[in-house]
Order: structure tokens, then sequence, then C-alpha cells
């Protein structure tokens, strides 16, 4: 859903709850200030006053309301104290017959942390109850940067979540800010429409402050805006992603899909797709892909192909690490996987790679005695696998394919899942070549024939083969060999190196061949083969 709609949608949700006395909806956002400025818009149009608390103001009026006297006691008032007031005022029937709105920010160390006087969940427990039991036309906003909920209240309490600014606000920002620089003879702006684009393009996914504080940063810098600093931006994008302490930003700048080695038909599939994250594609009528599920032996280039198709699509790369996802708290790991995918989304169109995900979402997680954190955890991440509408490419890998729950295979959660085999002489070859290149090596001074020979059955017996995570070791233990016996000899690494280097390797398709073989079953029954590439489909004219 495009974000303009998601903000529509979330105000007519809101004003709905509202119209429905809903007595607690707590919002969640990072951008109070945005938030309370449209609420303020939306309480007008509703004709409902907004009575707000927060730790360091007490009680106060909010737009209409702002500057109406409620007390010079109730400056410093306690939350208890608070509600009591909103109490008393939402059964004041001479307020009006529009209803009430009550704000509350912040408020969750009152409500939420075990040490603190249960008085106050007490209290607003008491209030939720009374809007139903009297009748009172009234709904209190709780306003916070989290959407946890204390047990005592999680049947009182109703979360929402604000998205962040559209693409016209994030235009109508930018115009605003471009248009105040324009206007400053001691500062300077790069002419063109383009830069404009790119710079909305470049803040989708930041907050206003955000946008706000990274342009000023540019413009500080040289007194100048223009195309350098749209990159200021991106860094500004990789700051969430580290803040959110789940995601990892993955730098895959400098590599291509052509640094994969073999998996012909994996690669075509991520090329054919490509256009879908253009202007064009999308104008097209194109939908972004929703993902794909790699399984197969490891070390062979699961892992390597999520970097280089990041880098292909010109697309950010988060990981996830699902280990950070989960917490001792009650209620964190679910709060922990609402955030990193909420990050995601927030830098969309991105690419989410989810490393061995079996050993997060496992479906044996759920019957270890965690009170049911990992089944509650997996069902969110499988809803959201589902749901989703933000372009955000989940990259998914697993090693060990039947320890994930049938929900997650079946059609709808990827486009595709496909099996990784162990590389076929001519994949090798390519391996072979891509890590000499990376070793600065010319090809043409090793014979390359043999070097796929003793990489596989030929050296290693039957079925057996180097994955290319172990040819890119080959390769490096050949060139410290070479450099060890620089001291008596001057000539370059060479295949004596690897041929020596070779007699010792024991490869994991044959420590692991009972493994490797289950594997190679359950990919030819129920995935698609990375490498085997399909015949082309032919269309041929009907007879006239």
């Amino acid at each position: 859903m495009p974000s303009r709609q998601r903000t529509q949608q979330f105000f007519g949700e809101l004003r709905e709850l509202i119209d429905a006395r809903y007595p607690i909806i707590q919002v969640a956002t990072f951008e109070e200030d945005r938030f309370l400025s449209k609420l303020e818009a939306l309480a007008k149009e509703l004709g409902r006053p907004i009575t707000a608390w927060s730790a360091s103001r007490g009680v106060y009026g909010l737009g209409d309301e702002a500057g109406k006297g409620l007390g010079p006691h109730l400056a410093n008032a306690d939350l208890a104290v608070a509600l009591e007031v909103f109490e008393k005022l939402a059964a004041d029937k001479s307020r009006g017959k529009t209803g009430e709105l009550f704000l509350l920010l912040d408020p969750e160390p009152y409500l939420n942390e075990p040490h603190v006087n249960p008085i106050y969940r007490r209290r607003l427990k008491d209030f939720a109850i009374n809007v139903r039991l009297k009748g009172y036309r009234a709904s209190c906003i709780i306003v916070s940067s989290s959407a946890t909920v204390h047990r005592d209240l999680e049947k009182e309490v109703t979360i929402i979540d604000f998205p962040l600014p559209s693409r016209d606000e994030v235009s109508s920002l930018i115009k605003r800010i471009l248009g105040t620089i324009r206007g400053n003879p001691a500062l300077e702006v790069e002419d063109g429409a383009t830069l404009e684009a790119a710079l909305i393009n470049a803040s989708l996914g930041l907050t206003y402050a955000e946008i706000q504080s990274v342009l000023t940063k540019a413009i500080v810098e040289d007194r100048r805006l223009d195309f350098r600093d749209v990159e200021q931006i991106f860094r500004q994008k990789q700051q969430i992603i580290r803040k959110s302490g789940i995601l990892d930003y993955i730098d895959a700048r400098g590599l291509s899909l052509d640094q994969v080695g073999g998996l012909a038909n994996l690669k075509q599939w991520f090329k054919t797709r490509e256009a879908a994250f253009s202007r064009e594609g999308r104008d097209y009528g194109i939908r972004a892909p929703r993902g794909v599920l790699l399984t197969g032996v490891p070390g062979c280039g699961k892992s390597w192909s999520a970097r280089c198709v990041a880098a292909t699509w010109r697309l950010p790369l988060l990981r996830l690490d699902m280990g950070k996802v989960y917490s001792a708290l009650v209620g964190s790991s679910e709060e922990h996987l609402r955030t990193a995918v909420q990050t995601a989304e927030s830098v969309a169109p991105c690419v989410l790679w989810i490393d061995e995900i079996e050993k997060g979402l496992s479906a044996s997680r759920g019957y270890v005695g965690d009170n049911g954190v990992s089944l509650r955890v997996l069902g969110g991440f499988l809803t959201w696998l589902q749901e989703k509408t933000a372009p955000v490419f989940v990259f998914a890998t697993v090693n060990q394919i039947e320890q994930l729950p049938a929900e997650m295979l079946r059609k709808g959660r990827f486009d595709e899942i496909f099996f990784v085999d162990l590389p076929t002489d001519e994949e090798r070859r390519e391996i072979i070549k891509i890590h000499l290149g990376e070793i600065g090596r010319p090809v043409e001074q090793f014979d390359l024939d043999e070097l796929v020979r003793l990489s596989g059955s030929g050296q290693l017996g039957p079925d057996v083969a180097l994955t290319g995570a172990e040819i890119a070791a080959w390769v490096n233990e050949a060139l410290i060999q070479s450099f060890h016996r620089r001291a008596t000899s001057k000539r370059d690494i060479g295949m004596e190196d690897f041929r020596a280097i070779s007699q010792h390797i024991v490869p994991l398709a044959r420590m692991r061949a009972a493994d490797i073989q289950s594997m190679r079953h359950w990919g030819g029954e129920h995935a698609v083969h990375a490498s085997r590439i399909e015949p082309d489909i032919v269309f041929t004219a009907s007879a006239a």
C-alpha cells in the first residue's frame, strides 16, 4: 500500500476507534510533534477538545483548549491525579455532547515498570471500565515510541502504528526547505528538478526531524546542496538501522551477480525481476517480488547471493539476526520483531536477509518451555510475510529445512524455494576464475581443467566436490603456501601449490554424505534447482 494511503488509513482507523468509544488507544510513533499536529486537526474536525498530560508539564490543554486554565495545581500533576481529572471532565455534561479526547505522552514508566506503584495501571483501567459502563463519550490516547502494553491493561488497549511521512508529505517538506535555501543569497542549490526528485526518494523512510537535520548538516558543511548530499541521507538511513539494535546494514557496494559462480537459474530469476523495482515496472503494473527461500548444501553461495542481488538491484541490504529478536523480557521478543519489520519497511524498497532462518523460527522452538514466545514470534512473522505490502524483498536461507514449520513453506510466503547443490564441473570452473581474479592472478597461468578435476569427483570420489566456500579457502591456502616458500623460490603461486593443498582437504560432501544425500532428495521433489535452467517456453503462431 502506498505511504499516502497508509496515512489516510491510519487516521480513518483512529477516527473509527474514537467514534466507537474505544477507551484507550495507544499510538506507536517516534514523531510525536507530527502526530500531535494532525491529531489537533482531527479533533477540530470532530469538535472534541484535547486535554493532555506529560510528566514534565502535568495537565494542560492542547489545540483549541491551549491557554485555558485547568488550575495551577495541575501543572505538576501526578499521573493518577491526571486520570482523576480526565474522568471528571468526561463526566461533565456541561462540556457539550461532542465528547472528550485525552492524551498521555510517554506514560510507560508509570504503567509498565514492575517496581512502580500499581495504582497508575489500576486507575487507567478504572477509567476504561467507566467509559464503557457510564457511557462517557471519551477516549484516552497514549503516544509513545513503544507498542508494549502491561498484561494488566492488554485487554483495554488498542495499538495502532502511526506511519512515516508519505511521499507527498516528504515532497512538500523538501520543496519548503529548498525554497528557503534558494531565498538565502549566502546558500547555493544545484539547479534542476532531478536533485529534488533524488532528495525525495532518498528521504522516504525518515521522519520529518531526521530529514530536516540531515539537510541542515549538509548545508552547514559547504553552504551548498547538491547530489553529493544525497549520500548523506543514505548514511542517515544506515544510522536508523543500527539504532534498531536488531538489524545490521550490510554494505554490498561493488558487488554484482556476475560474482556468483554458477547458479544460472537463480541468477536468471533475479535478473528478470530487477525491473519490478523500477518506475517503469511499477507503471507497467508489476508488483514487487515478495522473496525467496534458499536451501541446500552449506557453503555453496546462498548467503553470498543475498549480497550480490542487493547490489545488482541497487537496494539497501539489511540482515535480521533472529538471535537478537528473542529477549528474556516478557513481550520484548514480539516487540523486537515489530521493530525489525517496521524499520525494514521504513527504508523500503530494500532486501531483508535472514541467514539460517531455522535457528530462530524452527518448528520445535515453540515447545521448549518459553511460555509460547517462539510461537508468537513465528506467528507474527508468518502474518507479516503473508500480508506485507511494502517492497521489502525477503531473502531467507536455510540449511536444515526439515526444521522449518510447514506453514512457512506454503505458497504465498515466498515467491519461490530454490535448492542449491554442490557445484558442477562448469560451475567450479566459474568459481575458480572468480577467486583467481580476486587475488589478482591471470587465469591463463593455471591449468583450469586440472583445477576442476582436483576440486571434483575425479580427485575426491563419486558425488563429492568442493563447495564454493571450500574453493575460496583452497585458493587462499595455496596463496599462503606459495608465500611461505618464497624464502627458497621466487616463483609465484602455481599449480604445485594447489596440488599440495588438495591432498589435505576433507570436503564437507564426504564428511556429511548422508545429510547431503537427504538434502538432494528433498530439493529434487520440493524446490526449484538453482543451477539448471528450464527450457524456455516457445510460443508458436496458430494455424490460419
